[in-house]
């Protein structure tokens, strides 16, 4: 059975030090096969904040795949962000900004959705470009029939009512379709800092909240996500800090049918 820890939107620079300790303890509890964080490591971008990201990294006893967030982009030093924009990224946390990651069980590959410009004065918005639509479905031609297939990208594929103000990412419609028809199973994100799960085209679209940071939104405390089972069968367990641990509540069973996953 496939075991994968899903965090998102750390922020470090707006981190709470007592939240990052009960993350590491659930973790070496989970020992989850693979940590999976969607982006916004940091919070402004600066060379401390990606230093403390690194020794949180480094602190890790599980292997990880990290995609960067639109926060990873800096927002004050516009040079930066249109000369050299993964500079610090690239020198700090990874030269891959679209990491693949294959074991016995799942295939997950990474989208990095964060834009240094666009089409909007929002610079928080994402997009995923044709070309990576193509890149995802082609490391998934050849995946075992009985491999999860998983995608993982900061900005939303699905929105709760509760956050339609937000943008969904550009290009989503045919991404989803693309996705679907390449048989992708989960789309993994963040950004929103609210923790949902729900089927959107026989594809399972699961976001984490804030793992570690204190922007959190009204009723909403810190969590991560746990994504347990097979291409058969999935639990989505909602892990929440409840003041002094994470606290699995909520968990949803998926099945796969052949119109894809619906919720049991």
């Amino acid at each position: 059975m496939t075991c994968i820890a899903h965090l998102s939107d750390l922020h470090f620079g707006r981190e709470l030090p007592s939240i990052i300790d009960g993350l590491l303890k659930s973790l070496d509890v989970i020992q989850p096969e693979l940590i999976i964080i969607s982006g916004d490591l940091t919070q402004r971008a600066t060379h401390r904040e990606f230093r403390d990201a690194r020794a949180f990294l480094d602190s890790l006893k599980q292997p990880y795949m990290i995609i960067p967030g639109n926060h990873d982009l800096s927002a004050y030093r516009l040079w930066e962000r249109f000369i050299y924009p993964w500079r610090k990224w690239r020198n700090y946390i990874s030269d891959d900004l679209q990491p693949v990651v294959k074991r016995k069980g799942f295939t997950a590959t990474g989208v990095n959705t964060a834009r240094r410009i666009g089409f909007y004065l929002d610079l928080s918005r994402g997009r995923i470009s044709q070309h990576q639509v193509k890149r995802v479905c082609k490391v998934f031609k050849d995946t075992p029939e009985d491999s999860l297939n998983i995608v993982v990208a900061h900005h939303p594929f699905w929105l709760p009512e509760s956050s339609l103000s937000r943008s969904l990412i550009g290009n989503r419609d045919h991404a989803i379709k693309s996705f679907s028809e390449a048989g992708v199973d989960l789309i993994l994100g963040g950004h929103i800092h609210l923790a949902y799960v729900e089927p959107v085209k026989g594809i399972i679209v699961s976001h984490a909240g804030t793992s570690t940071s204190h922007r959190l939104i009204a009723h909403q405390p810190n969590s991560f996500n746990v994504i347990k089972g097979d291409r058969k069968q999935l639990v989505m367990e909602e892990m929440e800090w409840t003041g002094h641990k994470f606290e699995c509540v909520n968990p949803e069973r998926f099945k796969r049918t052949p119109h894809g996953w619906q919720l049991q």
